[in-house]
């Protein structure tokens, strides 16, 4: 294990306030709003999964397989597309991942069975995947290890917005309806593939690779990122020997599993929210869509006042396991009761759980995996954890076609939240431990000549 101490001439606070808040004007923007267009473009269709399920005949596990065969690619692209960034660079490769993605949410329009709703969505992930590990790698190139915290909230901060304002765009296209005699939801996916074309073109042309590109940070700017950031853009993180050397560390399985138990309650609810918002107030398909955001923007006030707790204290233990239970409380109220104001308080508290300890889980592996390992470790995390993605939404829809309710597959993932309070309390404790915590000037390189098998 190598230890690199912070040393400069200049206050290490007041250099580092310098950057972030450089960076926060001319590059967490551009990053922000990538996630942001690629949580609607992969969520989207639980907003139109009434309409399409009816045009397509869809029952609701066909309908969970279709949104859930998206993390088929995800998973198995994740990581050659994390070790290509490190190859090619980010600007080339992030256009590249956008590029594709926007153009298979335009192929979404055009599905005409399940077969081939498959198909393109299997297509999406493969487009989309290593967006989400490569937008948290290459934000690493601009922070110290105490700034990623905060830097990581403010992206994540844009998924449950994403959600939001997805839900009631995705809606609102719903009334174009007959336009051209496209249906509604043939509409909303030509049109939301748009955006992550244009900010593509943005990318390529205006976002630099690294800190040594960026003429808008000065020489000590720049000498300090060099030294200091959590992540270095030069890294040989595309050398196949970092594959096999993550897979060896049992830390990488271990926050792979905790993942997976965090997100398979919530791409549960993200999909099928609008179906049990439906069943619940007897609304119609554009109405379901509004009254779904109303979680999402609920999760996004839990996730900014955790998030400056955090980054205030430096405690994440007890928030992220505090948030974990409060989820498993809030799936089995929305199981349990028969009152819809209180099914959608349920849902509203799990998905404020799940947000608001996302940017400290994200913190963790970007601080233990640096060096090398960090493109393939984070890929691994992602891509493999979310095959809850699809295990979640296929399980969910097959047991409300067996049973004709929501109450069983909300009770099972319930169970999934409380096994993520247990994990992430003994993984965050380890964190700290190996790294010092969120507030330690000290950075832990991981490489596979220098540590032992974590």
């Amino acid at each position: 294990m190598k230890n690199q101490l912070t040393s400069d001439d200049s206050p290490v606070d007041d250099i580092e306030v310098r950057i972030y808040k450089k960076t926060l004007r001319r590059v967490i923007p551009v990053i922000m709003l990538g996630m942001f267009i690629s949580y609607i473009d992969r969520a989207n269709i639980g907003v139109l999964a009434g309409p399409m399920s009816e045009d397509l005949g869809l029952s609701a596990a066909t309908f969970g397989l279709a949104a859930g065969l998206f993390y088929i690619g995800y998973c198995f692209f994740e990581i050659p597309s994390n070790m290509a960034m490190a190859k090619f660079g980010a600007r080339v490769w992030l256009a590249r991942i956008m590029v594709s993605w926007g153009a298979c949410t335009m192929l979404m329009a055009f599905v005409q069975n399940d077969v081939t709703l498959y198909i393109v969505r299997i297509m999406l992930g493969v487009a989309e995947a290593g967006f989400s590990p490569g937008a948290l790698l290459f934000l690493a190139f601009w922070c110290p290890p105490r700034m990623l915290p905060k830097t990581y909230s403010m992206l994540n901060l844009s998924v449950p917005i994403a959600l939001a304002v997805g839900s009631i765009l995705t809606s609102s296209l719903l009334s174009l309806d007959g336009l051209f005699g496209l249906a509604g939801w043939r509409w909303a996916f030509l049109i939301e593939g748009i955006p992550a074309i244009a900010l593509a073109a943005y990318i390529y042309l205006r976002l630099p690779n690294g800190p040594s590109e960026a003429k808008w940070l000065d020489d000590s700017e720049k000498e300090y990122l060099a030294k200091h950031s959590a992540q270095r853009p030069d890294g040989p993180g595309h050398e196949i020997k970092y594959l096999w050397a993550v897979l060896r560390r049992p830390a990488a399985w271990a926050f792979t599993i905790l993942y997976f138990c965090m997100t398979i309650g919530y791409w549960t609810i993200a999909y099928f929210l609008p179906t049990i918002v439906r069943s619940q107030f007897d609304l119609g398909f554009v109405a379901s869509g509004m009254v779904s955001a109303i979680p999402w923007a609920f999760a996004a006030v839990v996730m900014i006042l955790v998030s400056k707790n955090v980054s205030k204290t430096g405690e994440r233990t007890w928030n992220m396991t505090i948030l974990q239970i409060a989820g498993a409380v809030g799936l089995a109220t929305a199981a349990l009761t028969g009152n819809p104001y209180l099914a959608l308080l349920g849902i509203s508290l799990a998905a404020g759980g799940f947000f608001g300890s996302l940017p400290s889980f994200n913190s963790m592996p970007a601080q233990v995996f640096t060096a090398g390992l960090a493109a393939v470790a984070l890929a691994m995390i992602n891509g493999l954890a979310s095959l809850s993605g699809l295990i979640g939404p296929y399980l969910f829809g097959f047991l409300q076609d067996r049973t004709g309710s929501s109450e069983t597959g909300l009770l099972i993932m319930s169970g999934f939240f409380v096994a993520a309070a247990v994990l992430v309390f003994g993984m965050s404790r380890w964190t700290d431990k190996v790294t010092g915590g969120l507030h330690t000037k000290t950075t832990v390189a991981l490489d596979p000549t220098a540590i032992d098998a974590r």
